[in-house]
């Protein structure tokens, strides 16, 4: 990276509160949503495998050299980017078979300029995510979820841009080992709307070894023991910005992917530490106004960095 993050204080100080331990109220307040989630019908894992429960909060930071972040002409400015993000998700159980996820999620992004024709400036971002989910039987799942976001640069003149992604999705568990998902995601904003249909699926070969072929995170998982996680794979990639230069108005979307590896490990408790490398610039294939747009992977000088806290809560079995 050719230069230092700013503004890092905010995420150093919600590290150490984090690292110092979940307080009692909160702990028990977790323990007896685990405990109501275990009593209902809805079906999280029937296997033993060592890969921990996706995190239900978390707080990083990304660092990425050279990000291009397009104009409404095609044209791109150059950019470091560096940005601190947390977010959360709150699962409540509505019913033996339904729950309800609602969350929060906020960012803060330093663009530092890497040419003369662009000016640097800092942007913030912040999400309300709501999803529903549904236990249909003992083997099949419905959900939906939808996420409003709004974005506002430092610029002259800068205004909210305001944009929502969302999708619903199906899960059929064949067996413990094996589970398919299906379904479709929009992302509708002042850029590019983009809409994905999907099909996946989750293998395990054993309890260590996990291929994850779920877009928009395909991944090989490797955990040795409960305590360490390793994967290699792809996820939305925190570089990819437009940049209306009339209005100043900056939006945000997850039509870009970053591949990278990752190396997690139980800190504490549900508590994880996880450093991630790699290279951004894989744009998926898309639906653009109407019209599908091929895969692109551009490697060039887009390397990433990502360093992250994460709580993982164990789930009932």
């Amino acid at each position: 990276m050719k230069r230092p993050p700013r503004r890092l204080g905010s995420l150093l100080a919600f590290c150490c509160l984090l690292s110092a331990g979940i307080p009692p109220a909160a702990a028990d307040f977790v323990g007896d949503l685990i405990r109501d989630f275990a009593d209902s019908e809805i079906v999280f894992t029937r296997s033993q495998s060592n890969v921990p429960f996706v995190p239900l909060a978390y707080a990083d930071l990304s660092l990425y050299s050279d990000t291009r972040v397009r104009r409404p002409d095609d044209s791109s400015l150059e950019f470091d980017l560096a940005t601190v993000s947390q977010g959360a998700l709150l699962p409540l159980l509505l019913s033996p078979r339904d729950a309800l996820l609602v969350g929060e999620w906020a960012a803060v992004s330093r663009f530092e300029a890497s040419s003369a024709d662009a000016d640097s400036f800092n942007a913030l971002s912040a999400g309300l995510p709501v999803g529903w989910l549904r236990q249909i039987d003992d083997h099949r799942q419905f959900g939906a979820f939808v996420m409003p976001l709004a974005h506002r640069a430092d610029l002259v003149n800068s205004s909210w841009s305001y944009e929502a992604l969302g999708g619903a999705f199906g899960r059929h568990e064949r067996d413990q080992r094996l589970w398919w998902v299906y379904g479709f995601y929009f992302d509708v904003g002042p850029g590019d709307d983009i809409y994905l249909p999907y099909l996946g699926a989750s293998w395990e070969f054993d309890d260590e070894l996990t291929l994850s072929a779920i877009l928009p995170w395909p991944a090989i998982l490797y955990a040795p023991d409960r305590d360490t996680l390793w994967r290699f794979g792809a996820a939305p990639s925190g570089a990819s910005w437009s940049l209306d230069s009339e209005q100043n108005e900056i939006s945000f979307s997850l039509d870009n992917w970053q591949l990278g590896l990752t190396a997690e490990h139980r800190v504490s408790g549900n508590l994880w530490f996880a450093l991630e490398a790699g290279v951004a610039g894989l744009r998926s294939l898309r639906l653009e106004d109407g019209k599908w747009r091929s895969a692109k992977f551009d490697v060039d000088e887009s390397a990433y960095l990502r360093v992250a806290f994460n709580f993982r809560p164990e789930p009932p079995r």
